[in-house]
């Protein structure tokens, strides 16, 4: 068949007597199809599967007895201006938590080594050892200042600290026998130093909550010192009043 411009078309619409290929949906032959539908089978294949991977990695947790920092992975920078409390949280596959101890942290001070204040010629500069068991939290609000200023080194200032508050304060404070007869008073000047050295600058983000004093253990050789002290006090003691009663008893002869 012949249209106005002279063209020739079969009865399968084919100009010039050839055959047009078939066209299906999008104007695609049935093979271009097929391809693009394989094409867009492994595209989502593929986004599925990075769905499965990077949706779990994008979630990290805090537990309930922590804090926590956001720290990017990929350069180590460390998020200080929100502390998270605990929970689970999308923050992306290139972050994860630095974690600081939300409950309380229990500090042994074990054989610490102290000096007693003067209270008397049979106390002073007497040695002895004390066990310390104190426990203690950090201020949430904190703990961004605190990873920038001491990071996971801040126990050991802790410990330390809370040494040298005890020390300085026995050796000015409390004599010896206060260790032995007034034991919860001296757990409260103890504790009171304590708390006062850590909120020297730089100040801690550490509130003290108990303080209890465990075991006193006197040195052999303090021990002996003392044992030899009060003796020789005893034998002062008698010879002035040996002494006092042969005043008294030459007095009453010479009034006789």
């Amino acid at each position: 068949t012949n249209d106005q411009g002279g063209n020739n078309y079969d009865g399968n619409g084919g100009v010039g007597g050839h055959p047009s290929p078939s066209r299906g949906v999008m104007g695609l032959s049935s093979e271009e199809y097929e391809k693009y539908q394989g094409a867009v089978t492994c595209a989502g294949g593929i986004g599925l599967l990075l769905l499965l991977v990077l949706v779990p990695i994008s979630f990290s947790y805090v537990e309930y007895y922590e804090y926590g920092l956001k720290q990017r992975k990929s350069t180590g920078t460390v998020d200080v201006s929100k502390v998270y409390d605990s929970g689970r949280y999308a923050i992306g596959p290139d972050y994860t938590f630095i974690k600081y101890q939300a409950d309380a942290h229990v500090l042994n001070l074990d054989g610490l080594s102290v000096f007693s204040a003067s209270g008397g010629d049979d106390s002073i500069g007497l040695e002895f050892v004390l066990d310390l068991h104190m426990t203690y939290t950090l201020q949430k609000d904190k703990i961004g200042e605190l990873h920038t200023s001491m990071a996971t080194s801040y126990q050991a200032i802790v410990s330390s600290r809370a040494k040298d508050a005890v020390k300085n304060r026995a050796s000015i404070d409390i004599s010896f026998t206060d260790f032995f007869e007034n034991r919860e008073s001296v757990e409260t000047i103890l504790k009171a130093a304590v708390t006062a050295r850590w909120a020297d600058a730089p100040a801690l983000p550490a509130v003290l909550d108990q303080f209890h004093i465990g075991r006193i253990k006197i040195p052999e050789n303090v021990a002996r010192k003392q044992l030899e002290t009060k003796l020789q006090n005893e034998r002062n003691g008698k010879e002035t009043s040996l002494q006092k009663a042969l005043v008294e008893r030459e007095d009453r002869k010479s009034v006789v």
